[in-house]
């Protein structure tokens, strides 16, 4: 009881004395009779309130539980599998299962017992295996062995309800060739990728060039500008000639003979076939600056010849006429002695 219920049967226990004296003295009551009533009703209410209150604070004890004994699971058995093939997600290359397989024979199983129940707990495992591995690229094999240990850890019945296994300790590796192998493939890989950008960026280039910079004369002019931008416009002229000959050359046209340099020297500049106007004098100074005396008329007898076998005749018989040598050739004019 506490100290607000104390306070409560001690106000009740009060009044209900002090009626009783007050009805004592006014009716003339004996007093052995309004005094023993007080002392009820200031007893009383003690007596109730402490039995009202044992039987709230009882509370009934519930019975004990009686605990539900599990059945005790088996001891499970243990099988080694070591380097069994599983094909990956490329034909041509498999993948060497290992770990240990954990087993035990279900307690109501159906029907007869396996005749082989290690078996039939690996072929589970493995088949578990390879449903994984079989979506598995060959790079990929260490990241396939977290997740093989993940789903394999978990027991499994066999659909026959049989055996429960699971498996710990899995590896799934390759063989050291086809790993040497799939580094080779990669790098190689690499490298194809890298050269094909080079040459696409070289072919970006040469387009660049050939049908922007150097479409015509007057392109590459403007590309030079835009590079030169510090140059001056006396410079830029003096590159014209140049700029011309690049552009008909990327374009495989014909270069202007009136744009031919004029540090080449004469023998290199010396063309047979399609000679014009002036062209003897490119032989002559080839001939006076290999030779000199009778060597200079022996090499012009030997031009001379060599130029007349070409079909250029009246080109030979100026270069025999120049370095004395007199002999005519038939069907280019009068006999020797005339």
């Amino acid at each position: 009881m506490n100290r607000d219920q104390r306070t409560a049967v001690k106000v009740v226990s009060v009044i209900g004395a002090l009626i009783w004296v007050v009805l004592g003295l006014r009716y003339g009551w004996p007093a052995w009779l309004w005094i023993g009533l007080v002392g009820l009703t200031i007893a009383g209410p003690w007596v109730v309130s402490w039995w009202l209150l044992g039987r709230v604070g009882r509370k009934d004890v519930p019975a004990a539980e009686v605990p539900v004994e599990q059945p005790a699971l088996p001891q499970p058995s243990e099988q080694q599998v070591s380097g069994t093939p599983l094909r990956s997600a490329h034909p041509e290359y498999r993948f060497s299962f290992s770990g240990a397989v954990f087993w035990y024979v279900k307690p109501d199983a159906p029907g007869l017992p396996h005749a082989n129940p290690a078996g039939l707990a690996v072929d589970m495992v493995l088949e578990q295996a390879g449903q994984i591995a079989a979506e598995t690229s060959p790079e990929d094999g260490d990241l396939a062995q977290y997740r093989l240990n993940a789903v394999l850890g978990t027991p499994r019945s066999d659909p026959s309800g049989h055996v429960v296994a699971w498996a710990s300790a899995v590896r799934l590796a390759l063989p050291d060739a086809d790993e040497e192998r799939l580094r080779q493939l990669a790098a190689a890989r690499k490298d194809e990728e890298l050269w094909e950008r080079q040459r696409a960026h070289e072919r970006n280039k040469r387009t660049y060039f050939a049908e922007d910079v150097l479409q015509s004369p007057g392109s590459a002019l403007v590309w030079w500008l835009a590079r030169h931008e510090d140059g001056d416009l006396d410079e830029a002229v003096r590159q014209i000639s140049n700029l011309r000959k690049l552009s008909a050359a990327a374009h495989d046209r014909q270069i202007p003979d009136s744009d031919a340099p004029n540090w080449i020297h004469p023998v290199h500049s010396f063309v047979v076939d399609g000679f014009e106007v002036g062209a003897e004098q490119h032989v002559f100074a080839a001939i006076e600056r290999l030779a000199t005396g009778d060597e200079r008329a022996a090499l012009g007898h030997r031009l001379a010849e060599a130029l007349d076998s070409h079909g250029h005749r009246d080109l030979a018989q100026l270069v025999r006429d120049r370095f004395g040598d007199r002999q005519e050739l038939p069907g280019s004019g009068a006999a020797v002695g005339e």
